[in-house]
């Protein structure tokens, strides 16, 4: 019986990756480089830092890895309202079936934390979860575990009693890796590889409690 679930962020709490692939595309346009959408798409689901310190070695930028984020993030926010990002189609009432049920809930998230909860707090949501772990500062991205491993901890329940709710590539990865159950969820702009996933769902109405 699933008695806590940790949630991804980015793409399933909202679906602000997309947004986020175009500034990293405008801002390498600035380098004349044409990156598309297909070549940076893999990046999603890692820290901002995992993220910069791939492109940068990518593309052979000649930038500090604090340059790349600060540049690369006002563009997002210059092209972006986070505070206007809607939810995923479903949040609610799954939020609202989970919390009926007596499910724990928790974000664990690449992103930085200020981010998170300026979107949680416009959505009207931060009080469904009992924590709100970011992976910004962690020694080790997604796909490695540690971040899901930490929130297994912090929410002080059994893995076997979890489930992890994802839906990038190293994401899942990262679920797996944990030993926690992990659900791939298909609701995202950004088509990703869940094969790796438990089980593969295409709305929050599919996921099983």
């Amino acid at each position: 019986m699933i008695k806590g679930i940790i949630f991804d962020f980015d793409g399933v709490i909202t679906d602000s990756e997309p947004p986020y692939i175009e500034a990293l595309i405008k801002y390498l346009h600035g380098f004349g480089i044409d990156a598309t959408f297909e070549e940076l798409q893999h990046v999603i689901g890692k820290t901002i830092d995992a993220i910069a310190t791939e492109v940068i070695e990518k593309y052979g930028l000649q930038v500090t890895i604090e340059e790349f984020n600060t540049e690369s993030m006002r563009i997002y926010e210059e092209d972006n309202d986070i505070r206007k990002f809607r939810p995923m189609k479903g949040l609610y009432e799954f939020l609202d079936r989970c919390r009926k049920k007596g499910i724990r809930m928790c974000i664990a998230s690449s992103s930085e934390l200020n981010y998170l909860y300026t979107i949680m707090d416009s959505l009207e949501i931060r009080d469904y979860f009992e924590h709100v772990i970011s992976g910004h500062g962690l020694p080790r991205s997604k796909p490695d575990p540690l971040i899901y491993d930490l929130a297994a901890e912090k929410m002080k329940l059994d893995k076997k009693d979890l489930m992890i709710i994802e839906d990038s590539y190293n994401g899942i990865r990262a679920g797996k890796a944990s030993g926690i159950y992990t659900v791939g969820l298909k609701t995202s702009r950004v088509i990703q590889d869940t094969s790796m996933a438990d089980k593969e769902v295409y709305s929050f109405q599919e996921i099983e409690l």
